[in-house]
């Protein structure tokens, strides 16, 4: 039997000052109490109770036993309505981990509006695009983009990341545009280390088919960032995921290749320890960003919103 329960037994007959009271409030019979409230003398080696025929009554050492027992069990209560306060209020910080262009462009800008509405909560943020182990370094929730890898995480998938191969007008003029991926190998592709096959590109095309190209070029890194101001200079062709050049699409800066070949998307999850159960300031973090990224065009969208020959690219 449960130590707790046995002591919240034996103070609700004190405080009832009957056994088939609290029989009654337990679903349970009268035997079955004073079996509770003898097993807890047994665990003790002492009387609690002075029992009769029609009324029970608390020996010296029950007396002593009660206050204590009344004064942990308040101490209980008080602390599981503090939680509860807390919880409520979704105060407090949250330690959030994400990839460094990911929070640049989702979350930082978003943290205004979510503000707005939790404003007791604190968040650090913590941006990196190198593997974070959740446990070691106290993280609430962390953003992964593709394929989970440890299978111990909790995972909730919020999102679709989809990719593109990109380059500035002035790569294109000075070397004109692949038409299709194996034109990539004529061409300075930078590759992104974070990607699992490096500098193997996949596609698909329009009917299905399987493309992969192995690329090379004079320049890579494993931040997606520098990857990102790389293009943008004109230095090569990047295949990247489609949410770190939305301004830059939409302002001309780099142009979309090979449209009738569409990249695998990946998934978005947010991950949690597993050992922890998501708080009620973690459940409230991930379903705003999960409504925000249900209407954003960089995230709910497909290439073909940035097309300018309109054709869709496949998920």
């Amino acid at each position: 039997m449960d130590r707790l329960q046995l002591l919240e037994t034996f103070v609700r007959v004190v405080e009832s000052g009957n056994f088939s009271v609290v029989a009654r409030e337990g679903r349970t019979t009268q035997s079955a109490v004073s079996k509770q409230v003898q097993a807890l003398e047994a665990q003790l080696g002492t009387r609690l109770l002075v029992r009769s025929s029609r009324s029970h009554s608390l020996t010296e050492a029950g007396q002593l036993y009660y206050e204590r027992c009344r004064q942990v069990l308040d101490t209980l209560e008080e602390a599981r309505a503090e939680v509860h306060r807390s919880e409520q209020e979704i105060s407090g910080a949250l330690r959030v981990a994400a990839p460094v262009a990911f929070g640049r462009l989702h979350i930082i800008p978003r943290l205004p509006a979510f503000y707005a509405r939790h404003p007791r909560l604190r968040v650090e943020l913590q941006l990196d695009d190198s593997f974070i182990d959740l446990v070691s370094a106290g993280i609430d929730v962390a953003f992964r983009v593709g394929e989970l890898k440890d299978s111990r995480l909790i995972a909730r998938r919020i999102g679709t990341a989809h990719r593109a191969t990109l380059a500035a007008p002035a790569y294109l003029a000075r070397h004109g545009e692949p038409q299709t991926p194996e034109e990539l190998r004529q061409h300075n592709c930078l590759v992104y280390t974070g990607l699992a096959k490096l500098n193997e590109w996949d596609y698909q095309d329009a009917e299905g088919r399987p493309h992969t190209v192995r690329v090379h070029g004079n320049f890579e890194s494993n931040s997606s960032e520098a990857i990102r101001q790389s293009v943008l200079e004109g230095i090569g062709i990047g295949y990247a995921l489609l949410w770190v050049y939305g301004d830059d699409l939409r302002a001309g800066r780099v142009q979309p290749i090979l449209t009738g070949f569409q990249p695998p998307s990946l998934p978005l999850n947010v991950v949690f320890q597993p050992t922890r159960r998501p708080s009620l300031k973690v459940n409230s973090f991930v379903s705003f960003f999960a409504e925000e990224f249900a209407r954003d065009p960089d995230i709910a969208q497909m290439l073909a919103a940035y097309a300018g020959n309109g054709t869709a690219a496949r998920t």
